[in-house]
């Protein structure tokens, strides 16, 4: 009996050497767990972060990417600007030149020219009027030959069927008297003051005619 409650307390003072092993297995599975969780915790964060990362960047890049989009459209609308105003400049320029030459040749033959180009049969009406009293107080032989010949200076026909309006003739006497005005034949100014003298004299025979046609009607 003595023995048999000797081995009891022998067996309760020193527990079964399985029963610690599983202990200490549980125990370093609870710190396997422990461990295990730790690591996948920080790797979860970590690829929490990497993952947050990566999304920023990839909206800063798409921000960025939108931004130079936004500059390049910007200086192109610019550049297309300029490019107009360029253009409508180097219209207004070519323009602005062309009437400059214009103006500056008006003043290079002054006012006293621009009436001598458009308005200068008058003031030769003047001074050939005494070519046209010589005229009129010449005697006339042969007057059909001398019309015609005075229609011919003009460039006119005097035989045609339908008579000359004063437009038509005052017309035909502008081109040749502009054609032999002396200060437009520099080189044979004598000549070309015989001839415009001779297409006065003719042009003041024409009107004389027509206007003693007109009385006698």
């Amino acid at each position: 009996m003595e023995r048999e409650d000797n081995n009891r307390n022998r067996s309760s003072r020193f527990p079964p050497a399985s029963r610690t092993y599983l202990d200490e297995d549980q125990k370093l599975k609870l710190w396997g767990l422990l461990i295990f969780g730790a690591i996948a915790t920080a790797a979860t964060t970590f690829a929490v972060l990497q993952l947050r990362r990566t999304i920023d960047s990839i909206c800063a890049q798409d921000a960025w990417r939108k931004y130079n989009s936004h500059l390049r459209e910007e200086y192109e609308e610019q550049m297309e600007r300029v490019e107009r105003i360029r253009r409508m400049q180097r219209i207004f320029n070519r323009e602005r030149n062309k009437h400059r030459r214009s103006y500056e040749r008006w003043r290079e033959y002054g006012a006293g020219a621009h009436q001598q180009q458009y308005d200068w049969y008058w003031n030769a009406e003047t001074y050939f009027r005494d070519e046209y009293t010589q005229y009129r107080t010449a005697p006339r032989e042969n007057s059909t030959c001398s019309l015609s010949h005075h229609y011919s200076v003009l460039g006119l026909d005097r035989s045609r069927k339908t008579p000359y309006t004063e437009a038509e003739i005052k017309t035909a006497f502008r081109a040749k008297a502009k054609e032999f005005h002396p200060d437009q034949n520099q080189d044979n100014k004598e000549a070309a003051e015989a001839k415009f003298k001779e297409v006065m004299t003719s042009y003041e025979a024409i009107k004389q005619e027509r206007k003693n046609m007109q009385a006698f009607c």
